[in-house]
């Protein structure tokens, strides 16, 4: 299953198979500019499926796999390998 990037009006990012609901199909240049200007937004990663948010706070339940709390936080070098990776 290929993932894609998806982004919301706030300018936040879920990289994975579904979206978030609000969720609207993003493009690489949003990662990177959502990377540029973190300021207090984390960088997430569901433990179950890979899912990649950028986020203040995850989704509760991953989009994808539908496991309930399963993001935990990751570094922008994770992020980056497995955005370009999965």
């Amino acid at each position: 299953m290929a993932k894609n990037i998806f982004k919301d009006n706030e300018g936040n990012i879920h990289f994975g198979v579904n979206a978030p609901i609000g969720f609207d199909a993003g493009t690489k240049q949003d990662v990177d500019k959502a990377l540029e200007t973190l300021g207090s937004k984390k960088l997430w990663r569901c433990n179950i499926c890979n899912d990649l948010q950028i986020n203040l706070e995850p989704s509760e339940e991953c989009p994808t796999c539908k496991t309930l709390n399963a993001y935990v936080e990751t570094d922008l070098n994770e992020f980056k390998k497995l955005i370009e990776i999965l």
